[in-house]
């Protein structure tokens, strides 16, 4: 999102008045503190409390393991005899406020780690011999992961039953915990890439910001050209099966996200990078959307955008293949729905994102209402009204991610990522501006600022999710006899590549390095589009004029930042050291002479359409 808004908004507040001439602040007033409704029974309907257990569980179940089938298995036990959680859940609640350290253990043998940690619970077994580092026990680093993850459930509930007026029973608790177990084991076994001890589980996360997002585009298509180069040959030269496991996205983000799983499906890697480039420098208004063309005070009557992204559709369409949903690559897409205010991060992957047994062409279908409900601004654009799920249709009023999650690394950790590169096309602070003279400016600078707070927000929860789960990780490999090199994860038996440097502004984050239990488990790089020097774009304006020169600048950052990127990734190999030892002068004037010209992308293309 933009704070271009602002203007449609406003018109919006006015819509109710139009055919006056001149409004009076006082009426304006009135309108903004006016009511939607008074009564109780047109309330809207709350999500149902097992539901929201079910997320919770999920959550914290789907992260990355070994063998899928075997976490699976657990997950299926947890569901079939939630008890220890419950207890657990339940001591939480009654000692609230008190020393809480004895539903974990105590004298009696009956807190949460004694009945799980310490013994067999839900078909785990004990740890049968001493663990070493150089052949980890990859049985045993899965238990202690999804031990790790259960032990975190509890607090969570107990955290959402204070929260709402009317606690949760035992019995509802126990059906939420069952469906999220499922959903979540159902995720881990169809997913089609795992955890693997040898090499890092690799992410992108990206940003929105409409056309700015060619920054991003630049960055990508130049990691992807290094990797087309090496994947697939054999070492010292080949980087082997070098790939990017995850790729998560809102907005414009999704859509180049969308290219990377492209990337990975065999025989499309040159196809993808070449819509990276032509998308992102050769594409204006007219390729993306019409105008509703309509009377102003429509907007306030059954107008609920400005544009319909039809143009967004026709190119998912075209590009989006059967293959992408199989591939090794997971590709997810955030949106909100505005009537719950919940994040959706829809992934090709997820059983519970598609109808059970629906064809590949109904999964298309519903993964391209995704990626354009992630794009969808309010206001500016008709939302997307229906997402996939596993009963058919998920309905809602679905809206740009960027609401909540503009930069969603949170999907990252939760599905298990280990490294991440983060691209923003956003400076690590809003840019600058005068003073506000009116108004107007006040409220456009707000929103502003508004929208730039969410990732700051995320980024930092995500951090500290990352953390917290991998700790606990290391709590629980010690309190199951294992040593102190195999908790950390160091050793040969391990990968475990040097230490990535942070990048600038990174120190306002926490960061694994800071805790080296876990500095091995979990890494993230950080790209940030210039903060100086670069026209950017506003909204849903798009201008190859703008567009080429922040596509450049991406090609030239992430040359920049090529050892690192390449180091946080395990991509290894001298094909792609020797495209890394390159002046990224001359790997930018490459770009440049890729670009097309802006009248070729402009010929014969209407400067705006309007819908039918």
């Amino acid at each position: 999102m933009r704070r271009h808004v602002t203007l449609p908004l406003m018109v919006l507040l006015a819509a109710p008045l139009a055919g006056c001439s001149f409004l009076r602040t006082d009426v304006l007033l009135d309108t903004l503190n006016a009511p939607e409704s008074s009564k109780p029974q047109d309330a809207p309907p709350r999500v149902p409390a097992v539901e929201r257990v079910a997320g919770l569980t999920r959550a914290q179940l789907m992260d990355s393991y070994v063998d899928a089938e075997r976490a699976g298995g657990w997950m299926d036990a947890l569901g079939a005899s939630p008890e220890a959680v419950l207890d657990m859940t339940a001591c939480l609640l009654q000692r609230a406020g008190a020393d809480t350290a004895a539903c974990y253990e105590n004298d009696a043998r009956t807190g949460y780690i004694d009945r799980t940690v310490k013994a067999s619970a839900w078909g785990i077994p004990l740890p049968a011999q001493s663990l070493s580092v150089a052949t980890p026990s990859e049985a045993e680093v899965d238990a202690e992961r999804f031990l790790a993850n259960t032990l975190g459930l509890a607090p969570s509930l107990a955290a959402l039953q204070q929260s709402l007026e009317v606690p949760l029973t035992r019995e509802a608790l126990a059906q939420g915990i069952r469906e999220g177990a499922a959903s979540a084991a159902g995720y881990v076994r169809a997913r089609t890439w795992r955890r693997d001890l040898k090499r890092p589980t690799n992410a992108v996360v990206l940003s929105g910001g409409g056309a700015n997002g060619a920054f991003s585009a630049g960055a990508i298509w130049r990691l992807l050209g290094i990797l087309e180069q090496c994947r697939g040959k054999p070492a010292p030269e080949g980087c082997g099966d070098a790939r990017i496991d995850l790729a998560a996205g809102t907005s414009t983000g999704a859509l180049i996200s969308t290219l990377v799983d492209l990337f990975h499906t065999p025989g499309q890697e040159a196809k993808a990078r070449q819509l990276l480039l032509g998308n992102y420098t050769c594409t204006v208004e007219s390729d993306l959307y019409c105008v509703n063309s309509t009377w102003l005070w429509n907007l306030a009557d059954d107008t609920r955008g400005l544009v319909q992204f039809d143009g967004v559709y026709s190119k998912l369409d075209a590009f989006i293949q059967p293959a992408m949903l199989h591939n090794g690559t997971e590709l997810v897409s955030v949106s909100v729905d505005f009537q719950t205010g919940d994040v959706f991060g829809v992934s090709d992957q997820d059983p519970a994102d598609f109808k059970a047994g629906g064809t590949d062409a109904e999964r298309k279908r519903g993964m391209t209402r995704a990626i354009v409900a992630s794009i969808v601004e309010p206001v500016l654009s008709d939302p997307v009204k229906v997402l996939p799920s596993a009963s058919g249709n998920r309905n809602g009023t679905y809206y740009d991610g960027g609401v909540r999650s503009g930069l969603p690394l949170l999907q990252a950790v939760q599905r298990g990522a280990e490294r991440v590169l983060v691209i923003s096309t956003g400076g690590v602070n809003p840019s600058p501006e005068k003073d506000p003279k009116n108004a107007m400016s006040v409220l456009m600078r707000t929103i502003d600022l508004f929208v730039a707070q969410p990732r700051v927000g995320e980024v930092q929860q995500a951090e500290l999710l990352a953390v917290t789960r991998r700790l606990g990780e290391y709590n629980v490999c010690t309190l199951r006899g294992a040593s102190e090199d195999f908790c950390r994860r160091k050793g040969t038996g391990f990968q475990a590549p040097g230490l990535v440097a942070p990048a600038a502004g990174q120190a306002v984050w926490m960061g694994s390095a800071r805790f080296d239990q876990v500095a091995t488990s979990w890494r993230t790089a950080w790209m940030f589009k210039p903060e100086t020097g670069l026209a950017t774009a506003s909204g849903y304006s798009f201008t190859p004029e703008v567009m080429q020169p922040l596509f450049v600048a991406g090609v030239e950052s992430l040359q920049k930042r090529c050892t690192e990127v390449l180091g946080l990734f395990d991509i290894q190999g001298t094909l792609a050291a020797r495209e890394c030892a390159r002046q990224w002068v001359e790997v930018s004037d490459e770009a440049r002479e890729a670009l097309p010209s802006v009248a070729q992308c402009r010929k014969d293309k209407p400067e705006r359409r309007t819908c039918d």
